[in-house]
């Protein structure tokens, strides 16, 4: 039964949507002011100065509670419980590092500790406010701290040591024991630029510029990002997975959706108060343009032809690009300053035509790669995919219109594979994908199979749901490799559990990261009587999704059939390492029938696995910097001795120069003096055509265990060889 208090809450909502006409509703940045940054680097004011919450968020906060306690999976109750866990994820969200706050600002926040959801439900959310201003005092003091320390020389022959994760240390007690750890903070930035040969003058140039930066960005928080951190700590202290969108947040997630937006096609970033280029994208309208290039810097922005030009040096980043988005078709005029090494560009205005982009470096990828099998080559397909992506999803009611689609991508890449390069065999790589649109893993492990389950889903209630591919049609039949690691999640471990359950592939490489929820995206503007207000939208988990073998994959993931070391710890960097994560369990198995079975060929690939392992002296070199990087990973502690640091950063430079001089000689190369001509010739080759750089080691190596797996397939009578030989030892 839903709380009183809950139906009042909704009702209130209903009113106040529909009578208040909010006036922080407008979010149109307005024309800067010269006058304020006539001096480059001035320090801002405070954001928290006169902030406060806007009536919109008051209520979409009572919003998403009721929301949450009614149609999450977990239905959570919001009382002080959730109250002290939301608390703890406040400071986690503005201090995960614990080097700003002080014990004393820990105690007097305190206060607040079980007050939160009460907070929440009446639409009182200045607490919130009282936390960032807190922060943002602190976080200044901070800064400032690091920029006086510039003004004095630092000495690098001291034999001390910074502790960089604080992440479990004690809060500061005092302005002196704080102001030692970003001393030592600064030392360690400087260091770090002394070792790449930067000139004291550079550091200190360097460094004054990074740190007023970070005082500038924070000093744009605005009301929203206020609301955003309280929300998002709301929603992490119920799980890992649930989370709120801002108005800008949930534009972005359709954009990386779709793959698609309309704009100019270049990555903007936020350097002291410029806003500069990082990037274009290829054949985007800003390249086309030719007037566009890498480091350029944005200081005005005009609509049309002959709309004025806005003045947007000391603007956020976010708020310059949402003047230079616009519908495919219209005209936006961009004041640029040149990028040149003497920093003399002179301003120019270029005239772009906004265009539909394509992301094309998120969308699904194709390669080959042939390696050798007892004197024979077998020419193997590679699809590489970043995620599984969908318009569709992010993009409802647009009927007739072309859409982005990873099933297919993937399936117009299958075909040409097969007929421009007649692959012998196939690589699905979904390393580091973090997952996407459920219904996408679905359609796409229909394209290896006939017919039958793909995944089950079940809500809290116990109401149990089977996502099938019925179409009985399968587009490639042949052998089959999934390459995962700790990073691949979701949607990935979905396609990965269902290939390795109906024995249709190979799944090669690290245990997976270990997500088994899904989600669902509220759009909470539907929820409102005011279509001029936008308050963005809420991300719930609503079930947990389970293999065909009734297996769930949450907390413990996809085990590979071959394994790879790996320096990814599950325990760290998993899902079980995530607060309120939700626990393991199982279900009963869905009815369905294997397409193969591949267990009896394990033992011999694993063999011939190991044997390589033991020649291949590149893949040697991978396994001893795994295991190096471990070492250094549980380390918490940096050395600030110049000499010692410059020691070890030689003895690292050595090995990469020996493995690059081993790969060089495996690829018929001369070798390396040094490191500094690798850099030189990847300079002088590089083009915006496609790379071609050797696969990775780990790539080649999944291509050899597909090889050895065609191989055994064809010739039955290895096995029989392989098992006499270790039933003779």
């Amino acid at each position: 039964m839903i709380d009183k208090k809950w139906l009042l809450a909704v009702f209130t909502l209903s009113i106040s949507f529909g009578a208040v006409a909010d006036a922080g509703a407008d979010k149109s940045p307005k024309k800067f002011d010269k006058a304020l940054h006539e001096e480059v680097y001035s320090l801002p004011a405070p954001a928290s100065l006169d902030m406060e919450p806007e009536t919109k968020f008051r209520e979409t906060g009572r919003l998403i509670a009721f929301i949450l306690n009614q149609s999450h999976y977990s239905h959570p109750k919001f009382n002080d419980e959730l109250s002290k866990e939301t608390f703890k994820q406040l400071i986690k969200t503005f201090d995960p590092n614990r080097s700003y706050f002080y014990e004393s600002d820990i105690e007097q926040l305190k206060v607040y500790e079980d007050k939160l959801d009460d907070a929440l439900r009446t639409g009182k959310i200045e607490v919130a406010y009282s936390f960032f201003e807190i922060f943002e005092q602190r976080y200044r003091e901070r800064y400032q701290y690091a920029l006086k320390l510039l003004q004095k020389p630092l000495d690098f022959e001291k034999d001390e040591n910074y502790v960089y994760d604080r992440t479990e240390a004690d809060w500061a007690t005092s302005e002196a024991e704080l102001n030692d750890i970003w001393r030592k903070r600064v030392k360690n930035d400087a260091l770090n630029l002394k070792l790449a040969e930067q000139t004291d003058e550079e550091i200190k140039e360097k460094l004054n510029s990074r740190y007023r930066s970070a005082i500038r960005r924070l000093s744009q928080s605005n009301s929203e990002d206020v609301f955003g951190y309280f929300m998002n700590a709301v929603s992490s202290a119920i799980d890992p997975h649930t989370s709120y969108y801002t108005p800008r947040r949930f534009e972005n997630f359709a954009i990386n959706m779709s793959l698609k937006l309309q704009g100019i096609g270049a990555v903007l970033t936020q350097e002291d108060q410029f806003t500069k280029i990082v990037s274009v994208v290829n054949k985007g309208p800003a390249q086309k343009s030719g007037q566009i290039h890498k480091n350029d810097k944005v200081i005005g922005v005009a609509q049309g032809d002959k709309g004025e030009m806005v003045d947007v040096i000391g603007w956020r980043n976010d708020d310059v690009v949402d003047l230079i988005r616009g519908e495919a078709g219209t005209v936006v005029r961009l004041q640029i300053i040149p990028y040149t090494e003497a920093g003399d560009g002179m301003p120019k205005v270029v005239r772009i035509v906004r265009e539909e982009i394509k992301l094309e470096d998120q969308a699904a990828k194709s390669n080959t790669i042939e390696v050798e099998q007892n004197g024979k080559n077998v020419n193997l397909g590679i699809i590489e995919l970043p995620s599984f992506y969908s318009e569709a999803a992010a993009r409802e009611g647009e009927e007739g219109k072309e859409t982005t689609s990873t099933t297919q991508d993937v399936a117009r890449l299958i075909k040409k594979l097969k007929k421009e390069s007649e692959i012998d065999g196939l690589i699905i790589d979904l390393r580091n994908n973090g997952g996407g649109s459920l219904t996408e893993v679905v359609n796409l492990v229909g394209l290896f199979i006939d017919k039958g389950p793909v995944v089950q889903g079940q809500s809290s209630g116990g109401q149990l749901r089977v996502l099938e591919d019925e179409d009985g049609v399968t587009l490639y039949d042949g052998p089959l490799a999934v390459m995962v690691n700790g990073s691949s999640a979701s949607a990935s471990e979905i396609f990965a559990g269902a290939i390795q359950d109906y024995g249709r592939g190979l799944v090669i490489g690290d245990n997976t990261f270990g997500k088994g929820t899904v989600q669902s995206i509220a759009d909470l503007n539907r929820y409102l009587r005011n279509p001029e207000l936008n308050v963005g939208a809420l991300k719930l988990t609503i079930e947990k999704y389970y293999r065909v073998t009734g297996e769930s994959t949450q907390n413990k993931g996809v085990q590979p059939d071959i394994k790879f070391p790996t320096i990814f710890d599950p325990e760290k960097y998993g899902e079980s390492s995530y607060d309120n994560a939700l626990e393991w369990d199982t279900i009963d198995s869905a009815s369905f029938e294997r397409a193969g079975e591949l267990s009896e060929f394990m033992p011999y690939l694993q063999y011939r696995h190991e044997k390589r392992k033991e020649s291949n002296e590149e893949f040697a070199f991978f396994v001893d910097d795994i295991e190096r990087a471990k070492v250094e990973r549980d380390n918490k502690v940096v050395s600030l001795n110049y000499e010692k640091r410059l020691a070890k950063q030689k003895k690292n430079d050595t090995l990469r120069l020996q493995r690059e001089n081993i790969k060089r000689k495996m690829q018929g190369l001369e070798p390396l003096a040094e490191l500094e001509d690798e850099q030189e010739n990847e300079e002088d080759t590089s083009s915006e055509e496609e790379s071609t750089d050797e696969p990775d080691v780990l790539l080649k190596e999944a291509a050899n265990i597909l090889a050895d797996l065609i191989a055994i397939k064809a010739k039955p009578e290895l096995i029989a060889a392989f098992e006499k030989a270790n039933k003779d030892i």
